[in-house]
């Protein structure tokens, strides 16, 4: 077996398995082969098509897949080593420039599961999308007491560890092909370990995903049914499983049923006061009740807990700009980019919080890249883009965009559109959308948007955002 060992890690190259101290590390195949490839040559260059080739030999990729691959690289290292180890070489690849030595054999006992690590939600769907994050012990127990969390479980089979933890790396980048990947592996460590609750807590909350975005063929009623059926086959397995319980505060939380979410999310934090996930979605459920500083200090937390998680760094990209902190903002989403290439949502963020520093032309030139991104997306840039060419005083552009926008509404955040309309003086058009918003947590974002800043001097205005949601 050839193993490579650096720092504090070592590489298994036949298992593609990469252990810190013996413990093995969430790493999708594709990222540890980037490694690999890297270690196997230390102080060489690699060129970026050479690289390419190797990991993806089966078809076309684009650069930006390995460059999210040594982002991610390099972040998990420096998390546990103080060291750069890989270096940019411009115009021509990337080369590990750390020492690196070959061990005849892997001496380590059997490695435990790290901990879990969880995805979370993007915050600009506010209406549809559904999320929370937790709070720290005093605030989950209301007592500053935390409650100790028994003896966890045996370690799951060497195999099914490692299923979960590429699960784990799947579902965290919360795409379409990444949840679909998670299902396939949890369902793995079900079939390996039948009698231990994580796998089942990982299949409810990768089907919570599924209803939550609309991944699935079927209606997200399916999903979440299903997710709810795996959560309790894992309570009954194991009645303090922190995950199945977040998976049932996540699941409470997309049919607005907010006070049990609270309930089941603040028990799961209680169990495991490390819960990333937990964290994550207790803090959007914040946001949803119109806390946003409290929010925020959740999702803080739920990062630190999961630093690479995309859908983290995505919502608190929103959440720092509804705070009109417009640099942070823009420094979450492009993580969020960077970890992801596929999560271009975060270009909304983006291009909202260069409009509001006033660069305009950087504004645009975001909200243009998310349209060209998918065509389902294009009604929502639509909709920004109105308000953006606007303020730049192009109002041919900015009317027939809040045209298209209009005759594409059922794709368009309805903010959005009331944003759109406003910014070409349609005011009460803007006013009459607003009206039909019932959810506190989109109230949250309208009274902190600087779009509407000129419609919080509207009487109408403020009686609507004073309405009982």
């Amino acid at each position: 077996m050839s193993v490579y060992e650096f720092g504090p890690f070592h590489i298994d190259a036949d298992g593609l398995l990469l252990l810190h101290r013996g413990e093995p590390v969430a790493l999708g195949p594709k990222v540890v082969e980037t490694l690999l490839a890297l270690v196997e040559h230390p102080g060489e260059v690699l060129a970026k098509s050479a690289l390419l080739d190797r990991i993806w030999p089966e078809g076309f990729v684009e650069e930006a897949n390995l460059a999210q691959n040594i982002y991610v690289l390099r972040k998990t290292l420096r998390a546990h080593w103080d060291t750069d180890a890989i270096e940019t070489v411009p115009r021509r690849g990337y080369r590990f420039i750390a020492p690196v030595r070959v061990c005849e054999r892997l001496d380590v006992t059997a490695p435990q599961p790290a901990a879990i690590e969880k995805p979370r939600t993007p915050l600009r769907w506010f209406a549809t999308g559904v999320a929370a994050a937790a709070c720290i012990a005093a605030l989950v127990l209301g007592t500053g007491a935390v409650r100790a969390h028994r003896d966890g479980p045996a370690a799951l089979s060497a195999e099914g560890s490692r299923d979960l933890q590429i699960g784990r790396y799947y579902w965290n980048l919360r795409t379409r092909d990444g949840i679909e990947k998670s299902v396939a592996y949890f369902r793995e460590v079900v079939d390996r370990d039948p009698r231990d609750a994580r796998g089942y807590a990982a299949l409810a909350e990768a089907n919570a995903m599924i209803g939550d975005y609309d991944y699935g063929p079927a209606k997200p009623k399916v999903y979440l049914d299903r997710a709810r059926a795996y959560a309790q086959r894992a309570l009954g397995i194991d009645p303090q499983s922190a995950e199945a319980h977040a998976a049932l505060g996540l699941i409470a939380l997309d049919a607005s049923d907010v006070n049990t979410a609270l309930a089941q999310l603040r028990q799961a934090i209680a169990y495991d006061p490390a819960c990333g996930p937990a964290h994550e979605w207790y803090g959007i459920a914040l946001l949803r009740r119109g806390q946003l500083n409290e929010g925020s200090a959740q999702l803080k937390i739920a990062a630190d807990l999961d630093p690479l998680s995309v859908a983290t760094s995505a919502w608190l990209g929103s959440a720092a700009y509804l705070d009109h902190r417009y640099g942070d903002a823009i420094a979450y989403s492009r993580q969020a980019l960077e970890l992801s290439p596929a999560r271009t949502e975060v270009l909304t963020t983006i291009g909202e919080a260069y409009e509001a520093e006033g660069n305009l032309h950087r504004a645009i030139e975001a909200f243009e890249q998310y349209g060209r991104s998918s065509a389902d997306c294009r009604g929502e840039a639509a909709a920004l883009l109105a308000h953006a060419f606007a303020l730049a005083h192009r109002m041919d552009e900015a009317r027939a965009q809040r045209a298209y926008a209009r005759s594409h509404a059922r794709r368009v955040e309805p903010m959005d559109l009331a944003a759109a309309a406003a910014a070409v003086g349609e005011r009460s058009a803007a006013i009459a959308t607003l009206r039909k918003m019932k959810s506190a947590m989109v109230w949250m974002a309208v009274e902190n948007d600087p779009r509407f800043d000129e419609l919080r001097s509207e009487p109408a205005f403020h009686k609507i955002a004073q309405a009982p949601a």
